[in-house]
Parts: structure tokens; sequence; C-alpha cells
């Protein structure tokens, strides 16, 4: 008895040590919707609005080291983000990412917090930026990057 619990206990710590770490478990690349959330004014008062484009937008995620990783999104629609290390949580069937990066549109760039989900199973991602100082937007630009299930 003592030998099957003890090798029970040492197949539990191999599988525990050889934990593969998150940025490898969510590199790759994903093909996805692209939504923007933001506002616009009529007869002086905001309105929230949605637009989604289906086509022509990726995100590239790349392993930076074992708990960071890299963010490239594009839609040829709203623009490209890029952060340069965003930093990686592990929920046990997915992952969290969160970090500083840019949104380049139009010539311009702008600041952008950046954040999303990548499912370890089914690879299903949603990665969000938000720009706050994006003009005539009325602080609420929000571009995101989800994959569908077709």
């Amino acid at each position: 008895m003592k030998r099957i619990m003890l090798l029970m206990l040492l197949a539990t710590l191999l599988a525990a040590c050889s934990k593969e770490p998150v940025p490898d478990r969510i590199k790759g690349s994903y093909n996805c919707v692209a939504r923007v959330d933001t506002r616009y004014q009529k007869g002086g008062q905001w309105r929230d609005t949605s637009y989604v484009s289906r086509t022509n937008n990726y995100v590239i995620i790349s392993k930076l080291d074992d708990s960071h990783v890299s963010i490239q999104a594009s839609s040829k629609k709203w623009g490209d983000i890029e952060v340069a290390t965003a930093e990686c949580e592990d929920y046990n069937y997915e992952a969290n990412v969160a970090g500083l990066g840019a949104l380049t549109h139009s010539g311009h760039t702008y600041n952008a917090d950046v954040s999303g989900t990548i499912a370890y199973e089914s690879h299903a991602l949603s990665v969000s930026a938000r720009i706050t100082n994006y003009p005539n937007s009325g602080g609420k630009y929000i571009l995101t990057w989800y994959t569908t299930i077709d």
C-alpha cells in the first residue's frame, strides 16, 4: 500500500512539474473578428455605437519568457495594436494577458490599455484595447478582437 501511495505522489509531482508555461500554451496566430465600440455626437448628445469587421483581422501572441508575451493585433479597418510586454496569469483552463501598448491608425499613434483571455483547449481568444484619447469618441474607443466558432 505504501508503494502505491508513493507512486501516486510521485506521478502527481511529475505532472505538476511538467506543466507547460502559460506563454507556450497561448502563443500563436489567431484569425479574428474585430469590433469597435465608440461614441459619436448627434444633436449635442453622445450616442454609443458598435461596428464589426469580419475579415482581415488577426492577433499574434509571441512568447518572451515563462510569464510574458508580446501581442500584435491588426484590423485593416481600425488599425494595429502592439504590446511589447504583456503579463500572463494562469487560471487553470485559460490565461489572462494585460499590458500597455499603442494603437496606430491613419498615421497617428494612441496609448492603449490592452487585456484579454485565451482558453487553453479551444484557443478561443478575446483581446481588447481601450484608447481613452481617441479623437471624437467621447473618451470611449474600445477595439476588440475575438475568435468565433464556425
